[in-house]
């Protein structure tokens, strides 16, 4: 088996233990899921488990909790994504549920708590596309429609896939006349084995970023047929090497400082990056 030592006798990797955590939180961005009630009240609960791909949004969501229940009947919702500095407000709905009569399996854990929002110190707020609110707070807010819930193999939460219809984000957290979020302003709340964190300093870019520019000098080069190579990313600096387009001599070498081209650097120096 792949990854399998054939000699039975092979000692285990001393680098690394085998334990068994009692949760798999291993860091994710909280949330905070607002449904809608059977009597048009709304339901916030906090949550961790999701990801997301190009416009939809797949969130874990227990069984037997009001969201996944609500969500079946009325197929709309807003997950909120708190900043950390805002994880009291997650914390109080911590030991809540929109459960009444609280579920045996929580009894004397949780209290059964209708007002959500006002318990979290949260204001609700009206959506545009669907009727379900806001946390006003939040700084970065999805608008959702469910189009699919597939039950876990083990019973114990919902697979929720959701069409993210509008997003709102606070204006401090994104570039002004762009669509992006600013990934310096955004301090998502960070969830990590039942304890909350920042995001933490920038600490590398992939080559996708918006935030990375080419040189313009590169890129004239490019233009003309030369070719280019990353000879040196890090500490706060960066080197192209000009090339000639025939035997690969050296023509230029150029020294960045501009922070945008240092990014673009480190992503090619990263990725082992030169132009053929």
């Amino acid at each position: 088996m792949e990854g399998m030592s054939d000699d039975p006798d092979a000692e285990p990797d001393p680098s690394h233990r085998v334990i068994e955590p009692s949760v798999l939180y291993v860091g994710t961005p909280a949330y905070l899921v607002a449904t809608r009630n059977p009597d048009g009240t709304p339901n916030l609960a906090p949550a961790s488990s999701h990801f997301a791909l190009s416009r939809t949004i797949v969130l874990g969501l227990e069984e037997g909790g009001r969201s996944l229940d609500n969500v079946r009947r009325h197929p709309e919702l807003t997950v909120n994504f708190p900043s950390s500095s805002q994880w009291r407000h997650v914390e109080r709905l911590a030991r809540v549920t929109g459960r009444d009569p609280v579920p045996e399996e929580k009894a004397g854990t949780y209290e059964f708590e209708p007002r959500k929002f006002e318990r979290a110190d949260l204001t609700p707020v009206a959506s545009d596309l669907v009727d379900v609110p806001r946390v006003a707070e939040a700084p970065l807010q999805l608008e959702a429609r469910v189009r699919r819930i597939t039950p876990a193999t083990t019973g114990e939460f919902g697979m929720v896939e959701a069409e993210v219809v509008r997003v709102h984000a606070a204006r401090e957290i994104t570039v002004e006349g762009t669509d992006h979020l600013d990934p310096e302003a955004w301090h998502p709340l960070i969830y990590a084995y039942r304890h909350f964190f920042d995001r933490g300093s920038e600490v590398g870019w992939t080559w996708k970023t918006p935030f990375a520019a080419m040189p313009a000098a590169v890129d004239r080069w490019e233009l003309s047929g030369g070719t280019w190579a990353v000879s040196h990313a890090g500490g706060g600096s960066a080197t192209v090497d000009l090339l000639r387009c025939d035997g690969g001599e050296l023509v230029e070498r150029i020294r960045l400082s501009d922070p945008a081209e240092l990014r673009w650097a480190a992503a090619q120096f990263a990725n082992g990056e030169e132009t053929p």
